[in-house]
């Protein structure tokens, strides 16, 4: 075979390695674009079906007054306490008799816990609601997690008259359905009546406070002195909570503390006859859920020891505790 010969095979050979790779690489092209379609298809659809269960929550939040049973005033009850609660059969809707968002009604959304609220409302993703007014620029009424840090999110806006009891002022409804983290649930220890006046362990307590924009569940809460834990437990076995930014009492007896301190509506109770064993002079108190805590060390020369005062924290989550006037339900 001469040496042209030669070269007309290698160049065929090569045409033919060539057809052969840019074949293999068409098909592979195809099948990744063929697949990046598909996916894309997936996330479409879970977008649009996002979109319109933002525009559902909107429908239903501003579709009427809404009700427990033939009352309208669902505003009035609590989610964990009472005989009727917000969680039997609930219609949820923040609007007046005039077609205006009503405040006690946006504002009482704080009351329900997160995952409830949730499937009451048919969202199975993250949910945030928010009321704003326009002027002043101001947020009125805000329930749910926080959608800053999602990787994907979608909003449905209403705009609506906003009534806060003397006032109707223009405002914009926002609710934002994302794929993130949900809300935190952490709650903090605000204050400490470990020696009262008053001699018994009936009239020592504890505050707490949940910053939240959320209700938390309580009674799946602990709390301990540095003898013994009790649990938070409510007086006819129901499902307690504690409202969005809203402040908690525990004592081993909440008739007492009524009597005594306050008429409060949420003072728990703990399962025994005192918190812990009893809140001595040098204590750890540690209110705890699962692998989280929040604990206060005091001693008596912190100050409060039987002269009628309080150990109070400078803000729910500073780490500096004083002497101070005792103000049960006031952070």
């Amino acid at each position: 075979m001469n040496r042209r010969n030669i070269k007309e095979e290698d160049a065929v050979t090569h045409v033919i390695e060539f057809t052969i790779a840019l074949t293999v690489f068409v098909i592979i092209l195809q099948a990744f674009t063929s697949s990046m379609n598909f996916r894309i298809g997936i996330d479409l659809n879970k977008n649009d079906n996002n979109i319109v269960m933002a525009r559902e929550v909107i429908s239903e939040l501003t579709g009427s007054q809404g009700s427990i049973g033939s009352s309208t005033n669902w505003e009035d009850n609590e989610f964990g306490t009472g005989v009727v609660q917000l969680r039997n059969g609930t219609t949820v809707g923040i609007l007046n008799a005039n077609g205006e968002i009503d405040s006690d009604k946006c504002s009482s959304l704080s009351k329900f816990p997160y995952y409830p609220l949730k499937e009451e409302l048919g969202v199975t993703e993250q949910l945030r609601i928010e009321v704003q007014t326009l002027v002043p620029k101001e947020t009125v009424c805000l329930w749910g997690g926080n959608p800053n840090t999602a990787t994907v999110s979608f909003e449905s806006q209403r705009y609506l008259l906003y009534n806060d009891g003397t006032k109707t002022v223009p405002a914009l409804l926002t609710v934002t359905i994302y794929e993130g983290d949900t809300p935190t649930s952490n709650l903090y220890l605000t204050e400490v009546m470990y020696s009262p006046q008053n001699n018994g362990f009936d009239y020592e307590w504890v505050e707490f406070y949940n910053p939240n924009d959320i209700a938390i569940f309580v009674s799946s809460w602990t709390i301990a002195d540095d003898d013994q834990k009790d649990n938070i437990v409510s007086s006819e076995n129901e499902i307690i909570t504690i409202p969005a930014k809203s402040i908690g009492i525990l004592t081993s007896s909440p008739s007492t503390f009524r009597e005594t301190y306050l008429d409060y509506n949420y003072v728990f109770s703990v399962e025994d006859v005192a918190i812990g064993n009893g809140l001595g002079s040098t204590e750890t108190i540690l209110l705890s859920k699962n692998s989280y805590n929040d604990a206060f060390s005091y001693t008596s020369e912190d100050g409060a020891d039987g002269n009628g005062k309080s150990l109070a924290r400078e803000c729910y989550d500073c780490s500096e505790w004083n002497e101070a006037i005792s103000s049960p339900g006031t952070l």
